[in-house]
């Protein structure tokens, strides 16, 4: 499932890719849906062209909700976090697209920042974040840009702040110029096969990149918490994950719908 040095690479790298159970045919079902809800289209008058199409807490086909509430996720995530019981917390589908003829290039952001605490409170008050593989994902196919072991070098700045310490952790985007100077490693690409899963946190520098292949890169976000561990949301997100909470609980099979918060 994932084993204990695995579980020290994301807790010091920030990332680390595992195989997955999920079958095949899964993935074909999960593909094809992406190809429904995400067509690549050309734009309407006044819209840019977009290459990276994406859906967050919004959809309910069965294909996705099959993996979404798959064992294997909620057992991982509670191995990760230490927690003896955890809860969904997000979910996204994204599809990118090639662009030819444009120079490779990333995006470098984080989009949650933790104290040292954080990071090593049992169970740790953090997000554990799966980057679900639906295509195959190379050096030339958008593949996650990341930069090891950056969420501690933010951590361990933070935990000398004695105003940030015990503070609740809040989802708050800051691109690179905005994070401390600090001399980070080279970004790394995450690449991997269809369904295998990347284990990460998004509080490590990271970004989307361009798509210089010839097909599209897919990928299914899901995301948990510990149980009972407070995780801040901007407003018109904590909204939306408060209306597809209630939905998904009553869609989620009864023997899984446990993974929803009430």
């Amino acid at each position: 499932m994932i084993t204990e040095q695995e579980i020290q690479q994301f807790s010091e790298i920030g990332a680390v890719t595992i195989d997955t159970p999920l079958t095949q045919q899964q993935l074909s079902a999960a593909s094809a849906v992406f190809d429904r809800l995400l067509p690549f289209r050309d734009p309407e008058a006044g819209e840019q062209l977009r290459h990276r199409v994406g859906l967050t807490c919004s959809f309910y086909e069965p294909e996705l909700l099959d993996i979404l509430q798959h064992p294997f996720f909620e057992e991982v995530a509670k191995r990760v976090l230490h927690a003896d019981r955890v809860s969904f917390f997000q979910t996204a589908i994204v599809t990118t697209y090639p662009q030819p003829n444009t120079p490779f290039s990333f995006d470098q952001h984080v989009d949650i920042q933790y104290c040292l605490s954080d990071l090593e409170a049992i169970p740790r008050r953090m997000v554990c974040s799966y980057f679900l593989w639906i295509s195959d994902v190379t050096e030339q196919r958008a593949p996650l840009m990341y930069r090891p072991g950056s969420h501690r070098l933010i951590a361990e700045a933070r935990e000398q702040q004695p105003e940030l310490k015990g503070d609740i952790p809040r989802v708050a985007g800051v691109s690179l110029p905005g994070l401390p100077a600090f001399d980070y490693t080279d970004a790394i690409p995450v690449v991997a096969r269809s369904g295998q899963v990347t284990v990460l946190t998004t509080a490590m520098v990271h970004g989307a990149s361009i798509n210089v292949d010839t097909a599209p890169r897919k990928v299914m976000v899901i995301t948990f918490t510990a149980a009972d561990v407070e995780i801040g949301l901007p407003q018109n997100q904590a909204e939306t994950k408060q209306t597809y909470d209630r939905e998904l609980k009553r869609r989620l099979r009864p023997e899984r719908a446990h993974i929803v918060p009430a």
